[in-house]
């Protein structure tokens, strides 16, 4: 079972996006993600690209500014992940921050939809380790 946020877990990510049909409708879309606090690792960075060709993951590529950034603490990633906090909730309480064109994410629900469907398996085998 892969831990949450570790280099396994992040590869499986990649896998599970990769072997979903997931393409964008629109241009490329990049969507970064920064976790602060990870136990045992400190921040962690990776991103999301949608493009023609489909979807994938990969680590911190600090080369090109992201279309969008999330940004939040380990406990509520975690509970984002499982389903115990609403994204929308913690962005109203300052727990998740938004930056970058933050119209991209209408752009994208479907892609970002899709996402969350070709993942449900690796949440299903995935551990997370308390903050």
């Amino acid at each position: 079972m892969p831990e949450f946020l570790s280099e396994t877990w992040l590869k499986e990510l990649g896998r599970a996006v990769r072997g979903a049909a997931i393409a964008s409708t629109t241009d490329a879309i990049v969507i970064e993600q920064v976790v602060r606090d990870v136990p045992g690792r400190g921040d962690v960075r990776y991103r999301f690209r949608f493009d023609a060709d489909g979807a994938s993951v990969s680590g911190d590529d600090s080369s090109d500014p992201p279309d969008v950034r999330l940004t939040t603490d380990y406990g509520t990633a975690v509970a984002i992940a499982l389903g115990k906090e609403n994204a929308q909730i913690a962005l109203a309480h300052g727990r998740l921050r938004l930056g970058g064109n933050v119209d991209t994410l209408v752009r994208c629900a479907a892609e970002l939809g899709a996402i969350d469907d070709a993942t449900a398996e690796l949440r299903a085998a995935t551990t997370y380790p308390p903050p």
